[in-house]
């Protein structure tokens, strides 16, 4: 080694240390790295809250569910919340 190399100082590791709480963004790439190393379908935290609106939907009614999600009209619960088609076809055939 050379003596301009013992010289120098070490490099400060760049990475960004841990935080004590995951961001909206390292939360979500977090879970798709560990679908990746699981060998999974990748699948985003979104899909949760939508999943957990068309199940509300299903029980409750829509102002209900909005109020749970926070959300300002009934429009933006409508988006999350799927149809549930399964209700729909026992009141058709309750109906005729």
């Amino acid at each position: 080694m050379t003596p301009s190399q013992a010289a120098r100082s070490e490099k400060v590791d760049r990475r960004r240390k841990p935080g004590k709480l995951y961001t909206l963004t390292s939360y979500g790439r977090a879970i798709h790295n560990a679908c990746d190393a699981a060998g999974i379908t990748v699948w985003s935290p979104n899909q949760l809250r939508h999943n957990a609106a068309t199940e509300l939907r299903k029980k409750y009614d829509i102002e209900t569910v909005r109020t749970i999600l926070g959300h300002a009209t009934g429009f933006t619960t409508e988006v999350y919340a799927e149809l549930d088609f399964a209700n729909a076809r026992s009141v058709i055939g309750r109906v005729g």
